[in-house]
């Protein structure tokens, strides 16, 4: 006998024999080892990235956008303003996809370095039908793109216009260009409301939603090295953590070439645990690999590829129209 407010056993048992069958949801590979033991998207999921400035957050998040696309079929709604204009992060997927850089130099060491291999006029016009399929830019009717759309909007957008633009994910980079209508709420109660609804949203339609947020200023240690920030650095407190479900960090000290990939929170369990992988990223080719082999950074680089197998995600895969 069903009582109205108690699930009834077919219901449930519909969800656990599901839950057994799939183990809790899709996952996707994102072609570095040493970060898949840790961490991997999850169809409905939500991942909030930080790091300080510099620490290249923004590129590993595109970098596996870009490998999701490649392998997958994904489709992506960005609206990243704090990582440049349109034309700028278009340039960056071109750099990850062609591995040729737009601009016409980099910064090393600070000092200004000419590029040797830039993408020419006509790589760039035929690579951005392919970039256009799966990086659906959002662009709020605006001049500046900065603060005029909250958190809700977005989201809200993207659910409405999955099935029509195809869409697998829709990222925010970063959250304090997003309008905050707090209204006469408390930060923190507006903040856990809000992050309760990215949830739902998430869950309801099987979009993955990524965030890149700030952290609050930098720490240093006794020797005046910056520390690297957690899941409670997040400007807003703890709502992040609580609310949270995958969060990663991203830092790198001064100087060095290794990025440090944190995961501090990976939920639900099937997306991967706490942990810690070590990642360097090649400006040149505007990709990240992993050191494989060798000690104090001799091993050979390895570049992200898929799996070899059909196994993990790859078997719920797309096979994905793109010549790269």
């Amino acid at each position: 006998m069903d009582i109205k407010g108690i699930v009834d056993s077919k219901t449930i048992l519909d969800e656990v024999l599901k839950y057994y069958k799939d183990g809790g949801g899709k996952t996707y590979y994102l072609g570095f080892n040493g970060l898949s033991s840790h961490y991997s998207i999850k169809e409905g999921g939500v991942t909030d990235w930080t790091g300080y400035a510099g620490s290249g957050k923004t590129e590993l998040l595109l970098e596996c956008l870009k490998n999701t696309s490649e392998w997958y079929g994904h489709n992506h709604l960005i609206y990243m303003p704090d990582a440049g204009t349109n034309a700028e992060v278009v340039g960056k997927i071109i750099h990850k996809i062609t591995g040729k850089q737009v601009e016409k130099f980099y910064y090393k060491d600070g000092q200004k370095v000419d590029i040797e291999n830039r993408v020419s006029e006509e790589e760039i016009i035929k690579i951005m039908p392919t970039v256009l399929e799966h990086f659906k830019i959002f662009n709020p009717n605006q001049n500046n793109r900065s603060k005029a759309v909250t958190p809700k909007e977005f989201w809200t957008f993207a659910a409405e216009n999955k099935k029509k633009l195809g869409l697998f994910s829709a990222v925010i980079d970063s959250w304090n260009y997003m309008s905050h209508d707090i209204g006469g709420k408390r930060e923190d109660k507006w903040l856990e409301e809000t992050l309760s609804f990215r949830n739902e949203i998430a869950e309801s339609t099987n979009l993955h939603l990524h965030t890149i947020i700030h952290p609050k200023s930098a720490r240093t240690n006794k020797e005046g090295k910056i520390i690297e920030p957690d899941m409670h650095s997040l400007k807003g407190g703890s709502e992040w953590s609580n609310n949270g479900k995958s969060i990663i960090v991203v830092h790198r000290d001064a100087g060095s070439l290794d990025s440090k990939i944190i995961v501090s929170k990976a939920k639900p369990k099937i997306v991967g645990v706490q942990g810690t992988t070590i990642m360097n990223y090649d400006i040149k080719k505007g990709g990240y690999y992993e050191l494989v082999g060798g000690e104090d950074g001799t091993g050979a680089r390895k570049y992200a590829e898929p799996l070899p197998t059909k196994s993990h995600a790859v078997t719920n895969s797309i096979k994905p129209n793109l010549d790269f």
